[in-house]
């Protein structure tokens, strides 16, 4: 399993991270960059910039959500449970829906969980579940990892894998 982290690269945070039980440790502008933005033209160009980089996407809206998973080569697409600030009176508003699903899985697109998000917002919870039983449906792939902050945020493989196991209904494979 891989611990994404957001922090700068250190050796000893790669040894607690392997120590944890992970297998590799990806830091932040060493090995992958996060975009977040409402400007598509601004986003085209940071994602041209970041060559040889895994890019992560924190989308902040439906447009840009659709934008980034039609467009755009990005690997990885974060941040879709916090896209509506309310959930309706008669469903969950996760920020995913069947036709953003469909268009992940053909192109081959990876929805990230965060922990640290959830130890942070624990409100967030039922539309990641809702997201995470969208995904499953449709065959998307997924991601669940640390992004952690601090070296205290951080949790064990086994406590990441647990937690899964807990969020999904089904026993699904975790995209590793």
């Amino acid at each position: 399993m891989d611990n994404y982290l957001l922090m700068e690269e250190n050796k000893e945070l790669e040894e607690l991270s392997s120590a944890l039980g992970f297998s590799k440790t990806y830091f932040i502008n060493q090995d992958f960059i996060i975009i977040k933005g409402e400007n598509k033209k601004e986003i085209l160009s940071e994602i041209h910039q970041a060559k040889g980089k895994i890019t992560i996407f924190e989308t902040s809206s439906e447009e840009m959500l659709r934008f980034v998973l039609e467009k755009t080569p990005v690997k990885i697409i974060m941040g879709m449970e916090k896209i509506h600030k309310k959930d309706s009176l008669h469903y969950i508003r996760g920020g995913l829906d069947q036709v953003s699903c469909k268009i992940a899985a053909e192109k081959g697109k990876i929805f990230g969980v965060s922990l640290a998000e959830i130890m942070k917002n624990a409100g967030i919870l039922n539309r990641i579940i809702f997201n995470i039983s969208l995904c499953q449906k449709y065959g998307v792939k997924t991601i669940f990892s640390n992004f952690s902050s601090h070296k205290n945020e951080m949790r064990s493989a086994r406590d990441l894998t647990a937690f899964w196991e807990a969020l999904s209904s089904k026993k699904s494979k975790l995209y590793i």
